[in-house]
C-alpha cells in the first residue's frame, strides 16, 4: 500500500500581498495556510503539527524568521524549512544554518519557478525524512518480534533439551535396569538418533523354568518413544512374574498400548518364552524381519516369519493361536534383527538385504559373535552414508542360558 503524504505549507511573511501571490500560485497545488506574523503561525502549527514545509521571511516585527523558525523546529520537528529575507546578510544566513534546520535560504522577492522547484525539492526531501522514520519504526517492531521469537526459541530449546534428557533417562531406565542378561545373551541396539525406538526386555522366572524376551521396534524416537516403551516395558515385567503364556503377554502388551498411546504408535516385536522343562521355544512374530533358528554351524534351520500385526494397531485382534512353537533339540541359537539392518542402504542406495545377512551368519569365523560380524559387515557396506535407521541385533544360545539360568 503506498504510504499517504501530508503535502500541508505554510508560509509566513508580514506583508499581505506577498500571502496573496503565495494564494494565488501555490494555493493550487498544495494544501496552503498562510500567517502574517510568528505568532499565528506558531498557532497554526499547534493546530496542524504535520506541516510538510515551512517558509518564513526573515524580516518579520516581533520575532524574525530564525527565531521563529527555531520554535517551529519544537513544535514540528519533521517540516522542512525554507528561509527568504530581502536583504542577503552573511551573519543572518550563518545564524539561520547553525540555529535552525533551514533546507533552502532564497532571496526575496524569489522568480516563481525556482521557489516552486525549491518546494518541490523540500517535499521530496520530507518524504525522505517521513519514510526514514517509518522503516525505522518498523526495523525496531521487526527487532522486538525477532528477539521475542529468539526468547520463544530458546525456551523452546530449552524445553527440547529438558525432554531429551528425560527421554534418555527412561530409555535407559528401562533397558539398563536389571532385566536378566545371562551367559548366552548376546545384543547390540544402536539408535538413529539419541533415542531410538528398538528395545530388548528379558525376564528369567524365578521358578527358573522360564525366560522370556521381546525384541521390539516402536515407532517414533525421543520422549514419545521413551515413554512408549516403559509403558510396554512395565506391562512385560508385571505379567512375565506371573509366567503368562506367550499370547497372554502379547495380547496384554496390545491391550495396554491400544488404551494408553495415540494412533499411529505400534510396536513390532517379536516375543519368545524358553520352557526349561520342554526344551522348547514358544514365539509370537508381528512385523519384525524374518529371525533365525540356527544349529551349530550357523545354518538356518527354520525362518520365523512374520504371522501377525504389530502391537497397537488393532485392539480386537485375536490372539489365539497366533504363537508357534519350535523345539530345540537341533536348534543352537536364535538370531533376531530389526530392519534398520537389513534396510540400510550403501553410498549407491543398496540396501544390505536378508541374503547378504544370512550369509555372514553361516560364515562367521569361530570364536567371534555373530552380532560383531554383522556389525563389521554393516559398517564395510555403509561406507559413509548415515544410519538409515536404528540398528538392533540379539542372539540367543540356548544351551548356555539354559546352563546360566539353571546355576543363578
Amino acid at each position: 500500500m503506498k504510504e499517504k503524504f501530508s503535502d500541508k505549507i505554510l508560509c509566513v511573511d508580514d506583508e499581505e500581498n506577498i500571502l496573496h501571490l503565495f494564494r494565488r500560485t501555490l494555493g493550487r497545488e498544495y494544501q496552503l495556510f498562510t500567517a502574517n506574523s510568528a505568532r499565528n503561525a506558531l498557532d497554526l502549527i499547534s493546530q496542524h503539527p504535520d506541516f510538510a514545509v515551512i517558509l518564513s521571511d526573515y524580516n518579520m516585527p516581533g520575532i524574525n524568521g530564525v527565531e521563529f523558525l527555531k520554535l517551529a523546529q519544537l513544535a514540528s520537528p519533521e517540516s522542512i524549512q525554507i528561509m527568504l529575507t530581502g536583504s542577503i546578510e552573511l551573519d543572518v544566513a550563518i545564524q539561520a544554518i547553525n540555529e535552525t534546520k533551514v533546507f533552502r535560504y532564497l532571496p526575496k522577492p524569489c522568480p516563481m519557478e525556482i521557489l516552486r522547484k525549491v518546494i518541490s525539492d523540500a517535499l521530496d526531501q520530507y518524504r525522505l525524512f517521513i519514510d526514514k522514520q517509518r522503516l525505522t519504526l518498523e526495523l525496531e517492531e521487526k527487532n522486538c518480534e525477532l528477539l521475542e521469537v529468539n526468547n520463544t526459541l530458546s525456551k523452546q530449546k530449552y524445553l527440547l533439551e529438558q525432554e531429551l534428557e528425560m527421554a534418555k533417562t527412561v530409555y535407559m531406565k528401562v533397558t539398563e535396569y536389571g532385566h536378566a542378561s545371562p551367559d548366552g545373551l548376546d545384543y547390540f541396539i544402536a539408535a538413529k538418533e539419541v533415542i531410538g525406538g528398538d528395545f530388548l526386555l528379558t525376564h528369567a522366572s524365578e521358578s527358573k523354568q522360564s525366560f522370556y524376551f521381546m525384541m521390539g521396534d516402536l515407532t517414533g524416537h525421543g520422549l514419545q518413544s521413551a515413554l512408549a516403551i516403559l509403558l510396554v516395558a512395565e506391562v512385560f515385567d508385571d505379567l512375565c512374574i506371573r509366567e503368562p503364556d506367550i499370547e497372554q503377554l502379547a495380547k496384554a502388551i496390545n491391550d495396554k498400548m491400544c488404551r494408553k498411546l495415540p494412533t499411529g504408535l505400534f510396536c513390532t516385536a517379536l516375543l519368545g518364552k524358553i520352557n526349561m522343562l520342554s526344551k522348547q521355544l514358544i514365539s509370537w512374530q508381528g512385523g519384525m524381519p524374518d529371525a533365525y533358528l540356527l544349529n551349530d554351524r550357523g545354518e538356518i534351520v527354520k525362518s520365523l516369519h512374520s504371522n501377525n500385526l504389530p502391537l497397537g494397531i488393532h485392539a480386537a485382534y485375536d490372539f489365539s493361536r497366533s504363537s508357534t512353537c519350535h523345539d530345540l533339540k537341533d536348534v543352537a541359537s536364535l538370531f533376531i534383527c530389526s530392519d534398520g539392518v537389513t534396510e540400510q542402504r550403501n553410498p549407491d542406495q543398496v540396501m544390505f538385504g536378508s541374503e547378504r545377512l544370512i550369509e555372514l551368519l553361516h560364515d562367521t569365523p569361530p570364536g567371534k559373535r555373530r552380532i560383531d560380524q554383522a556389525i563389521q559387515q554393516l559398517s564395510i557396506h555403509r561406507q559413509t552414508q548415515p544410519q538409515c535407521d536404528d540398528i538392533s541385533l540379539c542372539e540367543l544360545h540356548f544351551k548356555r542360558i539354559i546352563e546360566a539360568l539353571k546355576l543363578s
